[in-house]
């Protein structure tokens, strides 16, 4: 696994955190001034399918996500020249009951994730520390507004660079993610995801 743009909520949750990441309000579709140069990354639209989500057993769910985000080429900064990387993001994710049909949405309506600091560990590991900004909003199947966030998380995460500090695309990540912030408006997210499609 190389090292990924956004922490979005469901990929919180895939890492056995319980708060989703927060995403900031600058457009994606318009290309952010200044230390760029910026290019367009379309992901998606993927789907997986996720058994007993939200540690609710017999819950089964289907994921869907798509990002469009506006890249910055890495930095490639410091002694151990490692490549920092810098994200202005939009895009959904869809949870979806499979015995029952029903779905939520979480509309990302603008991101940002940038790296902070990537910290040569000595043993072929660097330790990547990342702050997201942002809102997002989670809209039930009939458009009605359930829950909306806004604010900053943080965190650290360890990952292999595969003795190439400088090339991230055979980066794998080694072990959980560690909230180091969470701040703003939030919300029990499995709670209410799991209470309107559960």
């Amino acid at each position: 696994m190389t090292r990924s743009p956004i922490m979005t909520g469901a990929a919180a949750l895939a890492v056995g955190l319980t708060l989703p990441a927060i995403l900031l309000t600058a457009p994606a579709s318009a290309e952010p001034a200044g230390n760029g140069p910026w290019h367009t990354d379309l992901q998606g639209p993927f789907s997986e399918i996720q058994e007993d989500f939200c540690d609710v057993p017999g819950l089964t769910v289907e994921y869907e996500f798509t990002d469009n985000a506006q890249v910055r080429d890495p930095r490639i900064l410091g002694p151990d020249q490692f490549p920092y990387d810098w994200y202005f993001d939009e895009g959904y994710e869809k949870f979806t009951n499979v015995a029952t049909g029903e779905s939520v949405t979480l509309v990302h309506e603008g991101g940002s994730l940038q790296d902070i600091r990537l910290i040569d560990n000595g043993d072929g590991t660097f330790t990547r520390y990342v702050t997201n900004k942002g809102h997002s909003v989670l809209y039930s199947d009939d458009g009605d507004v359930l829950e909306r966030q806004a604010g900053v998380f943080s965190y650290s995460v360890v990952y292999n660079y595969n003795e190439t500090p400088s090339d991230p695309s055979d980066d794998f990540k080694v072990g959980r993610p560690t909230i180091l912030k969470q701040e703003g408006n939030n919300y029990d997210f499995c709670a209410v995801v799991v209470g309107a499609i559960g």
